[in-house]
């Protein structure tokens, strides 16, 4: 007889919520998509969807649900096999195998883009200044941070032992793009960075979830022109990236970010604090630089359309 043990979802995603209340009582859900140390992949039966059980430390994000007890999430862990069932056996209540997700009063989190009424008047180049000299002083090396200061200064020097295949490849890319948001043909550009460098959520897909999402959130009116050719680039660039990174920049284009991004959009104005981007700095390795350099390259393209 299976042992069925009750465990409690401390906050989940309003739009996983949703999709879960479109579900009928006991009808599959989908299977195990991938597993890691603090978050568990599950994608629905149609393939369309990708949902997350992972624990507390994890940043929030779209269809993402967190239990606060790394026990609770280690013990289902240790249970899944191919065959498990993931069902709703009850109104809030998931079936993960042998384990029972109670999330009926789970903290209700929100990652949509609140894009404001119009283009932000606190964008001004005082802000990208003070957002320029924190990430040159601070930044980590790593990731995006010596190909985004070639570009912003084409005469920095960086040893050529630092110039490897990501760095000049990702250079050429960010001038690409940045010539082609100019001459309002973004999408070729866009697909460059797809699936460019290693990981789960490679950089490129990273730094192009973050342009997308600013541009989007800031009403850049590039982004319209983007959205109209949304279905079209997802299906050209499926299976160019990871499945985690394509649902990651589908939500992106539906108008959903994770916790992390939504917060460094409070930062970019003129009244930033140190101590706000010291925040975003330390999130992950240079994940944290990189979504600065996110934030400064999109901020940059902003102020340069006003300008015209």
């Amino acid at each position: 007889m299976v042992n069925v043990r009750r465990f409690k979802i401390d906050q989940i995603d309003s739009e996983l919520v949703k999709w879960l209340e479109g579900k009928a009582i006991g009808e599959p859900l989908g299977s195990i998509h991938s597993v890691f140390d603090k978050v568990m992949n599950f994608i629905s039966m149609d393939e369309s969807t990708l949902f997350t059980l992972a624990v507390n430390e994890v940043v929030q994000s779209p269809k993402m649900m967190k239990t606060g007890n790394d026990n609770d999430f280690l013990y289902c862990k240790s249970t899944l096999n191919p065959s498990i069932n993931i069902c709703l056996v009850d109104y809030e209540l998931l079936r993960i195998g042998s384990c029972m997700w109670d999330f009926s009063n789970a903290e209700i989190w929100d990652g949509e883009i609140i894009s404001p009424s119009q283009m932000n008047s606190t964008l001004d180049y005082e802000g990208l200044s003070k957002l320029l000299d924190f990430i040159e002083t601070n930044g980590v090396q790593g990731g995006l941070l010596t190909p985004w200061k070639s570009l912003m200064n084409p005469d920095h020097n960086e040893s050529s032992q630092k110039r490897d295949i990501f760095h000049s490849v990702c250079l050429k890319n960010l001038y690409t793009l940045k010539h082609g948001m100019r001459k309002d043909k973004p999408m070729k550009a866009l697909t460059h960075f797809v699936g460019l460098g290693p990981g789960l959520t490679p950089s490129g897909d990273d730094f192009l979830t973050g342009v997308l999402a600013t541009l989007g959130y800031y009403n850049y009116p590039l982004f319209d022109t983007i959205q109209k050719y949304r279905d079209i680039w997802l299906k050209r660039i499926k299976g160019k990236t990871t499945d985690i990174s394509y649902f990651m920049l589908e939500n992106c284009l539906n108008g959903f970010v994770n916790d992390a991004l939504y917060q460094l959009f409070q930062n970019l104005d003129k009244q930033q604090t140190e101590e706000q981007l010291w925040r975003v700095l330390r999130r992950g390795s240079t994940s944290g630089t990189d979504m600065l350099i996110v934030g400064s390259f999109a901020y940059h393209l902003i102020l340069d359309f006003q300008r015209r």
